[in-house]
């Protein structure tokens, strides 16, 4: 036999127990979410718009006629068009190399270590086509940094016009334009 009371109680009961719940789940919420904001951080990105001058040791072997083997090591310091771009006022070191065939390369492939302002670095490969003495253009991938970017990814293309200078030296202005995140 039921009595009044202990019909009574099975509700009171139910109803404590849901609210115990729902406040225990609204706290795991807030705890999730609290955990997870510091560790999770917007990426940024920027565009860039970098031009400067740089002089390049080289390494040649000639075989006339326009066909010739060539690796470089050299640095260029530039500046940058785009407000806040990451690359402005940086040096880049490059090691590199093409073959020219009859005076034209369409093989040239390397990398650069962007020395940045605050003191970190970005690492990019490139690879490009053009024509001995005068100049080139080709593309490139942002493969790395250091510090706060570690993860930085992004793309490109980039330009070089052959100038005059020291001998037995390369030199050129550079061109690079493209966009990253971090």
């Amino acid at each position: 036999l039921v009595t009044g009371v202990q019909t009574c109680a099975l509700p009171i009961y139910y109803v404590k127990l849901n609210n115990l719940k729902e406040v225990n789940m609204k706290k795991i919420l807030f705890l999730i979410i609290f955990l997870t904001i510091p560790n999770y951080s917007l990426a940024e990105s920027g565009k860039f718009n970098a031009a400067g001058a740089g002089s390049w040791s080289l390494n040649a072997m000639d075989a006339g006629n326009g066909n010739m083997s060539i690796t470089y090591d050299g640095n260029a310091g530039l500046m940058d068009k785009e407000p806040g771009s990451i690359f402005d006022k940086s040096t880049m070191h490059c090691i590199g190399g093409l073959t020219l065939v009859s005076g034209k390369f369409d093989d040239e492939t390397g990398m650069c270590t962007f020395y940045l302002m605050d003191g970190e670095k970005v690492f990019i490969n490139y690879k490009g086509k053009g024509t001995g003495g005068q100049g080139g253009t080709g593309t490139f991938v942002i493969v790395g940094g250091t510090g706060k970017y570690e993860n930085i990814s992004g793309s490109g293309n980039s330009s070089r016009q052959n100038i005059r200078g020291k001998a037995g030296m390369a030199h050129s202005m550079n061109q690079m334009s493209g966009e990253y995140t971090y």
